[in-house]
């Protein structure tokens, strides 16, 4: 047979190979430069557009109905678009949620700016030197050596205890906070337990005299700061921050948004801080915000008032009652929850981890799509057989010698 013939023969295969390989070795897993932004609203994809199974979130789907999980909205986001919505409950996409602690993660944002935008100095400046018209009691050198980082990672050195007690105990120390005079006031006459930057500490009093900062620094309350330098760059128009007794939000809870700004937020994040051609919030602080100052605990590391879950390589916005959003970069994915789990029935990276990565994972592009199945065979099969039918067609065709 002339070699050339052979070449023929192989051609399909190699085309078919170059055609699959891409699509296997985990190319559709790449971080995609975005095609469009949703200030305006976001866009909707079937899942194997985006590299997902729609057969597995369909499963997600019907386990989420059968076991009754009190969600109120789950949003899958990959490469850019909303490939799967769900609300289970009354909620809709109109609806704003409370995020509970979900808020501190925004309050992180809006210190980032400020400083970016020169209303405050430095993360490692010191936090009586924003309040110095105040007069602050238990004020010793570690008080006056702590600083807006110290409270951005929770290591404060505050003596502080909101979990030892129920949110609606008055022994709980937020509960004593929220209902005192002052409560900038509350935070800053606290006595201190430990040296800055040497203890974990969850502290939702510390998130609040970051929103205290926010207010001393830039003349606005912080859902003020945020709508003219986050909320409205991203579109973000329907959002409610409830405000302690002197009128300033709460910065370590409280913020009401829609499940889709929730994920507007998270996209941001994924893209290092830059939205459509502007950096909202600088590289720098989106790559401190989740890298862990501390671990604490196995597993588990906490930068900026962000978390990160280290064996899943995302970061996460954690609010009580699991209110999440869930960033892997990776995957270039954003998972946006909402609930009213008030007894902890909801698996979160259980969900996460069985359903949104599994659809990632189990994604098969020549399976998946009718058309690229067509081709495949086409090329494998067809092709292959006609070749061979022409080549003995003219090998019959040419008299013998």
């Amino acid at each position: 047979m002339n070699p050339r013939w052979w070449f023929l023969l192989l051609l399909p295969f190699t085309l078919t190979s170059l055609w699959i390989i891409p699509q296997t070795s985990g190319l559709n897993q790449d971080r995609l430069i975005p095609d469009y932004w949703p200030t305006d609203d976001w866009r909707t994809s079937p899942p194997e557009l985006q590299g997902m199974s729609s057969v597995v979130l369909q499963q997600l789907h019907a386990f989420i109905r059968s076991q009754g999980l009190p969600l109120d909205s789950y949003l899958v986001v990959r490469h850019g678009y909303i490939v799967y919505e769900d609300y289970p409950s009354a909620f809709t996409a109109d609806n704003s949620h409370i995020l509970h602690s979900v808020s501190k993660s925004f309050t992180s944002a809006l210190i980032g700016i400020a400083i970016d935008e020169g209303y405050i100095p430095s993360v490692d400046e010191p936090v009586v030197n924003f309040f110095s018209d105040r007069t602050i009691a238990n004020l010793d050198d570690r008080k006056q050596r702590m600083t807006v980082r110290h409270l951005l990672n929770m290591r404060a050195g505050l003596e502080w205890d909101e979990w030892s007690h129920p949110y609606t105990d008055p022994q709980n120390d937020l509960h004593q906070m929220i209902f005192s005079a002052d409560c900038i006031q509350f935070m800053l006459d606290r006595p201190m337990a430990a040296e800055p930057g040497t203890t974990w500490v969850y502290n939702t009093g510390a998130s609040h005299l970051l929103a205290g900062i926010i207010h001393e620094t830039t003349g606005q309350i912080p859902l003020e700061f945020a709508f003219d330098h986050l909320f409205g760059p991203l579109g973000i128009t329907h959002a409610f921050w409830t405000r302690d007794r002197n009128g300033l939000n709460f910065g370590g809870s409280e913020l009401h948004l829609r499940p889709r700004d929730m994920a507007k937020f998270g996209l941001l994040y994924l893209n290092d801080g830059e939205w459509d051609g502007d950096q909202i919030i600088p590289t720098e602080w989106v790559v401190q915000s989740q890298r862990s100052a501390t671990q604490p605990w196995s597993g588990t590391g906490y930068g900026y008032q962000w978390w990160k879950q280290l064996s899943m390589s995302t970061f996460e916005a954690r609010g009580l009652h699991s209110q999440w959003i869930i960033v892997h970069p990776e995957y270039d994915l954003i998972v946006v929850q909402t609930a009213s789990d008030f007894d902890g029935e909801i698996n979160v990276f259980g969900l996460v981890q069985d359903y949104v990565f599994r659809a990632i994972e189990e994604f098969s592009p020549i399976t998946a799509n009718p058309l690229a199945l067509g081709i495949v065979i086409s090329l494998v099969v067809i092709v292959p057989v006609v070749l061979v039918g022409f080549y003995f067609y003219r090998k019959r065709a040419v008299p013998s010698a």
